[in-house]
């Protein structure tokens, strides 16, 4: 195992055959966590990260062709979220 330790299930039952090399895994939920909170703030994406520009005309196209689909979007993105959150809190270990 390369330490991919951090959810608690994992803490709580680590099977006899697995060696603990590294714990990586607090270090990619500690950059997610950041990642997440760059995005919640707005802080990330910026100019700096987005090197592709697309004109006002093109946009506006753009913008014409998902408005149909915005609503449904949005229930289908809400509803996956539930979903997901629902899964991880009820997540159970199958030994054998």
């Amino acid at each position: 195992m390369l330490g991919m330790m951090s959810h608690p299930h994992h803490e709580q039952f680590v099977p006899r055959f697995c060696k603990n090399y590294a714990d990586v895994g607090t270090a990619i939920r500690k950059g997610l966590d950041a990642y997440k909170a760059d995005v919640e703030a707005g802080t990330f994406p910026t100019e700096e990260y987005s090197p592709y520009k697309i004109s006002e005309k093109e946009e506006a196209i753009f913008m014409e062709l998902v408005e149909p689909d915005k609503s449904d979007i949005k229930q289908k993105l809400s509803d996956t979220s539930k979903k997901l959150i629902e899964a991880d809190e009820y997540e159970t270990i199958k030994v054998y």
